[in-house]
């Protein structure tokens, strides 16, 4: 702690003396958004991408920057119920003007990726496959967790605890195999545990980006399946002599488990200095499934289960956080700050203990330190610092919480960093070089030993160029990295006296890898691109991977790492060998994306269930096999009216354990859904007022490993209406949405309670967004 704090002192004072010198006032930037008719447009949001730098228009269509760094930068403009767009444009110390024009449409597209690339690109020259989730679309679709917010999104799934806990799932992976990145840095949560979900918060949001396929090149070890890139809202700089005083009050509720949740945001923004926080508080009681008795799938045969109020299913979570930032002639730098701080009760099979009150609390805090600083026309310099600390107890029961006796505590800390030197060579020809670094350490301090006390360290270079022509945009990159995995001593069982009775002794480990990506996208015109990528990614094994031995009561089951099961292998790194191939169409009232995939996975790590039992659990062995993922998403939105929008999406994975031929554990089942939205501009004094009927199809899955339950298809009907409204300089927003409209009984394939529990009945929900500007 005390390297860091050293560290991040250094590099203040660094910072600060470029400032000082550098914050001279340069040239403003500034414009005018109307519509296709002359008017003028308020409450455009426009965003300097590269800078993260935000303002928004006002009642004459006017915005304004003051002190942005000379050189290209890559603007946004976005207003709901009008077409978003994307600009380049070049910024010298002159005042510059530029007028915009917003063509109104209810087609919802992404128009920028900052996933795929280390610098943020127009998506029409992006050779992966992405998804963007807006701002508003936030406000309407914001669930307790990341994993279900985001799981109608094509290629996207959510492996379920309750309505508590989520982890996403990309194209069949999960756990490690996904990447959790937020504001530029790896969440690191624990996500080898099946109930070990991301813990950050879903306030103050601009967007949610997914990139699917691997990302090791931009984001070195893990990433195998993608990246879920959740990116905070911008903070905002005064292009006048007085400050802006901005928020964002938000509060709403779910009636199917009495939730109720609100954050406040404040900032303030100077000329060259801006301040930003936010506090947010959610409580959830016991959850709620359908009436009645529904017949499940087990491996031992058909199962009855009761519906209703699942006994201890509750949460509560505190959160917050605060960014400092600079803006100057000399670039940008922020500080920031997140808290997120969860309490979480797991629901236990009623068969077997129908009072247990299993629980988690888990808290988790992160330090950061970002720069974009501008060395010259043709370098810019960007430097990544953060610390997270991490600290997840589990209890056995309610009574063991309040007495502090904990079945699992784990204290992870993590230091990481990058520092990338953009570049443009030519006018065509740009690119990013660059290292990082990360440094971890855990400790097991409970009773339950699921993994080692350890620390470990990862170094890795990269260099990334991409190549621009009329009709073509070519990238291609290479990445080292190299891991030291060091073990401590850790007693994992002692006998009824406290002598020790299981040790693992210390030892180390190496992992290395080259990985690389290649890819190119053909626009024939302004509407179309055709888009392929080839790209390598790899993860090492994990510590839980490598090292369990024992139960772990949040997946009721016994676990057996590799070198548990044989102390001389040698496990090796995953490393997938992935093609993807897509088609982007923007045309008038049509929009369309479809894009399919073959990912190989070598060494692929997943728990394979046995016929054995210990202590009454079943035995799961870590293993390592060949295998194969393959499938296809699709997006399509028509809109034949101005005032209606037909949307359809959905996807498909198909698995195999090369090795043994079977469907892998947890393959998602095939989905699609189909959405039709009736959206006016404006009905008196509401704008966009808006209602919404859409029907989710999830076919059943009985492709399954031998040892897993199939489960069967269901069909879930939804419904929103809502509205926004002028409110101080900005735009307040009303959703009300009602899900499982028909309150069907059904358990979805990836929910760990499958077995024994529903998935929720009917919700009412409410959310509303206050936004002001003064």
């Amino acid at each position: 702690m005390r390297k860091l704090i050293v560290i991040v002192y250094a590099f203040a004072y660094i910072c600060s003396s470029i400032y000082s010198q550098t914050a001279a006032e340069t040239g403003k930037f500034k414009g005018l958004v109307t519509d296709k008719n002359g008017k003028a447009l308020e409450y455009v949001s426009v965003t300097v991408q590269d800078l993260a730098l935000n303002t928004s228009t006002d009642e004459k269509g006017n915005f304004a920057f003051r002190n942005v760094t000379p050189g290209d930068h890559l603007l946004t403009f976005k207003r709901s119920g009008y077409e978003s767009i994307s600009l380049t444009v070049s910024i010298s110390d002159k005042d510059t003007t530029y007028n915009i024009i917003l063509n109104e449409s209810l087609i919802e597209t992404g128009v920028i990726d900052v996933t795929s690339s280390f610098n943020a690109t127009d998506i029409s020259k992006s050779t992966f496959s992405i998804t963007e989730l807006s701002s508003r679309n936030l406000t309407k679709s914001r669930s307790q967790t990341l994993a279900e917010t985001i799981q109608n999104i094509p290629g996207i799934s959510n492996v379920s605890t309750g309505s508590g806990i989520g982890k996403p799932v990309i194209r069949g992976l999960t756990s490690q195999s996904v990447l959790i990145v937020h504001d530029g840095v790896k969440h690191e949560s624990q996500s080898w545990g099946d109930e070990h979900g991301p813990e950050l918060s879903l306030f103050d949001l601009e967007r949610i980006e997914i990139l699917r396929g691997p990302a090791s090149l931009i984001y070195g070890a893990e990433g195998i399946g993608g990246v879920v890139n959740v990116i905070t809202k911008p903070l905002e700089f005064s292009s006048k002599s007085k400050p802006v005083l901005y928020g964002d009050a938000v509060a709403g509720g779910f009636s199917v488990d009495k939730q109720l949740f609100g954050n406040l945001t404040l900032g303030i923004g100077l000329k060259n200095l801006g301040l930003k926080g936010h506090f947010g508080y959610r409580k959830t009681d016991n959850l709620k499934t359908p009436d009645g008795i529904f017949v499940v799938n087990t491996i031992d045969g058909e199962r009855s289960i009761i519906g209703g109020e699942l006994f201890n299913s509750g949460s509560n979570e505190v959160e917050g956080g605060a960014t400092l930032g600079f803006n100057g002639k000399f670039g940008t730098l922020n500080l920031g700050f997140e808290t997120f701080a969860r309490e979480l009760q797991i629901h236990e099979d009623p068969l077997e203990d129908p009072e247990a009150t299993p629980n988690q609390k888990i808290n988790t805090d992160q330090f950061s330190l970002d720069g974009n600083f501008n060395l010259s026309g043709k370098l810019k310099l960007e430097p990544v610092l953060s610390y997270q600390s991490q600290a997840r107890k589990e209890f056995e029961s309610i009574e063991d919480k309040q007495s502090g006796i904990e079945a699992l505590h784990l204290e992870l800390k993590t230091l990481d960093g990058s520092l990338k030197l953009h570049h443009e060579l030519s006018k065509n020809i740009t690119g990013t070089f660059g290292g990082t670094f990360n440094y971890q350490k855990n400790e097991t301090l409970a009773d339950e030993k699921l993994i080692p006390n350890y620390n470990a360290g990862i170094m890795g270079v990269f260099l990334l160029e991409k190549y621009s022509m009329k009709f073509f945009t070519f990238s291609a990159g290479a990445r080292f990295d190299s891991k030291k995995l060091n073990i401590e001593e850790t007693v994992f069982e002692v006998d009824s006296s406290g002598n020790p009775v299981k040790t693992l002794n210390p030892q180390s480990l190496t992992f290395n890898a080259f990985t690389g990506s290649f890819g190119a996208v053909y626009s024939p015109n302004s509407f179309i691109n055709i888009y392929s990528n080839i790209g390598r990614g790899w993860r090492s094994p994990s510590e839980f991977e490598l090292f369990v031995d024992g139960v772990h009561e949040g997946t009721v089951r016994y676990d057996k790492g590799l070198k548990i099961l044989d102390s001389l292998a040698e496990p090796k790194p995953e490393e997938s060998l992935n093609l993807d191939l897509g088609v982007r169409l923007n045309y008038k009232n049509l929009s369309i994306q479809l894009s399919v995939y073959r990912n190989v996975v070598d060494n692929f790590i997943y728990p394979a269930p046995t016929s054995d039992t210990i202590e009454g659990f079943q035995v799961y062995n870590i293993k390592q096999d060949k295998s194969t993922f393959y499938g296809y998403e699709y997006s399509i939105q028509f809109q034949p009216a101005k005032w209606m929008v037909i949307s359809a999406n959905g996807d498909y994975v198909n698995t195999e354990n090369n090795a043994t031929g079977n469907p892998l554990p947890f393959t998602p089942p095939m989905k699609n859904l189909l959405e039709i939205k009736f959206q006016k501009s404006s009905l008196g004094k509401f704008l966009n007022p808006y209602i919404k009927f859409t029907a989710k199809f999830v076919s059943g899955q009985d492709k399954t490993d031998p040892l897993e339950s199939k489960t069967d298809g269901y069909t879930l009907l939804n419904a929103g209406i809502g509205f926004d409204l002028a409110f101080a300089k900005s735009v307040a927003s009303v959703d009300l949405s009602f899900d499982n409209l028909a309150d069907t009984k059904y358990v979805d394939h990836l929910s760990r309670y499958k077995n024994y529990a529903m998935n929720p009945g009917r919700s009412i929900n409410l959310q509303v967004s206050v936004p002001f500007k003064l």
